[in-house]
């Protein structure tokens, strides 16, 4: 993924919708960007998968 297609789906998700923490790394979350996805976990068990296009796998 490009820069320009990861800012938006990084904006969307810099706070997780379920307990709203907004810390990464130290066991309190993690964002991961491949090639062709975006993974963004939570310490509360929230996990989402997100194509370029911004669609949840």
């Amino acid at each position: 993924m490009n820069l320009i297609e990861v800012m938006p789906i990084m904006k969307k998700y810099e706070k997780c919708p379920k307990c709203g923490n907004t810390k990464i790394g130290k066991r309190q979350g993690s964002i991961r960007i491949e090639e062709d996805t975006f993974t963004r976990t939570c310490k509360c068990g929230f996990k989402i998968i997100v194509d370029e296009n911004g669609k949840e796998i």
